[in-house]
């Protein structure tokens, strides 16, 4: 659960720099910004008198993305608990069979006008 957030609601899943420095300090951010994220929802859960677990991170993210130095912290959405769940970990869409579009569109445009079209193969 905890690395789900990580990877989607902080967008951990694909990291933008390339170099060993860079993706050291990025991860570092990530880990700063989770920790913020779960030290409001301990505060939140205290105030609201729930298990900080059941505060929503998303909502917990959000508050903290729009607040101003000295806002006071409002209820956070408290999630139902729900013993027992369980998410089959699947994707929906399979990915397409086509090459990522790394260079400008004018030159893939012109590669694919000087190539033969691709045979569909026998038709018999």
């Amino acid at each position: 659960m905890n690395l789900r957030h990580l990877k989607q609601t902080l967008t951990l899943d694909v990291l933008r720099c390339a170099t060993f420095v860079g993706v050291m300090k990025e991860l570092l951010m990530f880990v700063v910004a989770y920790n913020l994220v779960r030290r409001v929802m301990v505060e939140a859960g205290q105030r609201q008198q729930v298990e900080p677990n059941r505060i929503s991170f998303v909502d917990a993210l959000r508050w903290l993305r729009h607040a101003e130095p000295g806002d006071a912290l409002p209820r956070l959405q408290v999630n139902p608990d729900r013993p027992g769940r369980v998410q089959p970990r699947a994707r929906k869409r399979r990915p397409k069979n086509y090459r990522l579009l790394n260079q400008p569109r004018a030159v893939l445009r012109q590669a694919a006008l000087k190539e033969p079209p691709e045979e569909l193969g026998d038709a018999a």
